[in-house]
């Protein structure tokens, strides 16, 4: 097959499958349960990883973590990165300062509206606001950087938006630097751009959230491709304040990417159903099976206020709502991988 070879199971016997991780800000928690799960289940091998935003920097403990340690290190290290998150950040060192006086949800999410909406008026370019990216000290801390550039266990590919071009660059290999996870997830108007040679970057979710491309485009060894959603297509029901409004707004942005990958992989499979084909891209995608694990309403019912809701408290649940949804997956469509596609109905009908 010209040098391609799809194989559905890893040498062990086990199933190979590529993984790609939607970015969310805290929700991707989520991810980190989801990959938790999945890292116990010892019929399934990840062939290579893809992620954007929240979900770069899982994707990038997810494979320094293998790297360093297997699968029980891969665990490890996105639990010490997550934990990370919430020790560096404001709300969780108020929990963890008030273990014995736990804040309502709902109380703690109508303040970051409150101080999300003044904010929002003001650039991150002000002098009135740090310069710093908070998120360095977390990449840095929490993520082994130089194994992560050198290790060849999982391929892993990170996305960010070229601001100047309005184009997505992917890094991978020796590129995945501090810099290249903090410019996949560098939401404008809350960092400055991340400058890496010469160039400036935003959040990669504008353009791939997450990019699909390096997971169909190089041959890994497998046809099934595992998207992890946090981001929901489908919010029933029309927003009417100014702050649910652009927080629909904002889910439709960052999920157009992903929409409109899901329906090329779709068609171009409808369109070249049992074609000889001689390009070896167009075969690959012909053979892709489709699989995604997604929120579902428990995470949807958070809103986009929680994806800063950086408290342990809340980090942890939505790491269980992630194992939670993995098992059920697991128990639904784990005999799907290796032989057909699995997206859910409702997604099959958007795309």
């Amino acid at each position: 097959m010209g040098g391609w070879e799809v194989r559905t199971e890893g040498s062990n016997g086990m199933s190979r499958i590529c993984l790609a991780l939607q970015g969310g800000g805290a929700h991707g928690a989520f991810t980190w349960g989801v990959l938790d799960r999945l890292l116990e289940d010892p019929t399934i091998e990840i062939a290579a990883v893809s992620g954007t935003s929240a979900g770069a920097l899982n994707a990038a403990s997810l494979s320094a973590g293998m790297a360093s340690g297997g699968r029980e290190g891969a665990r490890e290290a996105l639990h010490r990165l997550w934990e990370t998150v919430s020790a560096r950040s404001p709300l969780g060192v108020v929990e963890s300062s008030l273990p014995f006086f736990p804040f309502p949800r709902s109380m703690v999410h109508q303040a970051i509206e409150q101080l999300r909406s003044f904010s929002q008026f003001v650039s991150p370019y002000s002098p009135t606001r740090p310069g710093g990216n908070p998120l360095r000290a977390v990449v840095e801390e929490a993520i082994d950087l130089p194994l992560l550039q050198s290790q060849t266990l999982i391929p892993t590919f990170v996305s960010a938006t070229d601001v100047e071009a309005g184009s997505v660059r992917v890094f991978s290999g020796g590129e995945l630097t501090a810099d290249a996870l903090l410019a996949s997830a560098c939401l404008p108007d809350v960092f400055r751009a991340v400058e890496i040679d010469g160039r400036h970057y935003w959040d990669g979710g504008y353009l791939g959230n997450p990019m699909l491309t390096p997971l169909f485009a190089t041959d890994h060894g497998t046809a099934d491709l595992l998207i992890v959603q946090v981001t929901p297509f489908v919010r029933p029901g029309v927003p009417d304040t100014a702050e649910e409004i652009m927080a629909r707004v904002n889910e439709i942005t960052f999920n157009t990417s992903l929409m409109r990958d899901l329906r090329m992989l779709t068609e171009t499979k409808r369109l070249v159903r049992g074609e000889d084909l001689e390009n070896p891209v167009l075969r690959h995608i012909a053979s892709l099976r489709l699989h995604m694990i997604s929120a579902g309403e428990e995470l949807t019912r958070r809103g986009a206020v929680g994806k800063l809701d950086t408290r342990w408290s809340e980090l942890t649940d939505l790491r269980d709502l992630g194992r939670a949804a993995t098992e059920l997956w697991l128990e639904r469509h784990g005999a799907d991988l290796g032989h057909r596609t699995s997206l859910p109905t409702e997604v099959e009908g958007l795309v």
